[in-house]
């Protein structure tokens, strides 16, 4: 029997086999998708293509997935779509240890003044972090209003004309007629649609102005931050792009980009990493112990 995990991206890929894979010394074969769209066929297409084989999928919640959706996915007996309960994998590369020992590790190199910049102490990452994150909260409301209102309106059904559908009869072709009703029919379905959409209550420029004022007035607030919501909820491939954007304007070397810096965050996670202390719930303890059941 063989077992396959499905991520998203080469960074997943790169954290998951070390983390989970190396570390729990799992006979584990990963999969990269190049997105979440992806995640679905290749698990069914490896789970199916040899009767015993299991591919479980893990994903970024980005905007797609409530806190609580995503943590319901690793509650159920026989899931196999699970999703990560921060944001996304490099929220749990951005944990203030993780970021304390690396800012460690770069003052003890020779020839790296720029690092005497950088914080002491775990508090100190974790203000930086903070720092970094205040200028990205107003984009982040964004996306949570927009998914509200896509959540919305998806209860409405398809609001595209998709290719019209019709099944005809016994042994007989559909013709010229069945389909021309079936295009009339999928019109008039988008138009009850349309017309559904615009009577929603919720969708006027004052409903919407005020529902971002309140989430934004959430994520400015103490709790957001003294919670580490930030850290859990907020994009961190944007939180890594304004830290690397931060270490240049220290005098940090160019190749210090999102990436370097990500690999170079991974490679401290690995050195401090202890299962369910650094992070609470830990999800790549839970996923070491789900894979080692194969």
């Amino acid at each position: 029997m063989a077992v396959f995990l499905v991520c998203e991206y080469a960074i997943d890929n790169r954290v998951l086999d070390q983390l989970v894979v190396q570390r729990n010394g799992l006979a584990v074969q990963i999969a990269l998708a190049g997105g979440s769209t992806g995640l679905g066929a290749i698990r069914n297409y490896l789970q199916q293509r040899t009767s015993g084989d299991v591919a479980i999928s893990v994903r970024d919640r980005d905007y797609d997935y409530t806190l609580a959706e995503a943590a319901t996915t690793w509650t159920a007996p026989t899931s196999r779509q699970l999703v990560w309960r921060r944001h996304e994998i490099e929220n749990y590369l951005l944990e203030p240890l993780v970021v304390l020992d690396l800012f460690n590790e770069w003052r003890a190199l020779p020839n790296a003044a720029w690092a005497s910049g950088l914080p002491g102490s775990e508090a100190g990452a974790e203000s930086l972090l903070q720092r970094l994150a205040v200028p990205l909260i107003p984009e982040h409301v964004a996306g949570l209003v927009r998914t509200e209102l896509v959540r919305t309106m998806n209860a409405l059904g398809s609001l595209s004309f998709t290719h019209p559908t019709a099944a005809p009869p016994p042994g007989a072709a559909l013709g010229a007629a069945g389909w021309r009703a079936a295009v009339v029919a999928e019109a008039a379905r988008l138009a009850s649609s349309g017309t559904a959409l615009a009577a929603l209550p919720g969708l006027d420029a004052a409903t919407i102005g005020a529902r971002y004022d309140a989430l934004l007035a959430g994520c400015r607030s103490v709790q957001f931050f003294a919670a580490r919501e930030y850290l859990r909820d907020m994009g961190g491939k944007e939180l890594l792009a304004a830290l690397a954007q931060h270490l240049n304007g220290l005098g940090a070397p160019g190749r210090l980009n999102s990436t370097a810096i990500a690999d170079a965050l991974l490679r401290a996670l690995v050195r401090i990493y202890q299962p369910n202390t650094l992070f609470q719930p830990d999800d790549f303890a839970e996923l070491g112990a789900i894979l080692a059941q194969f």
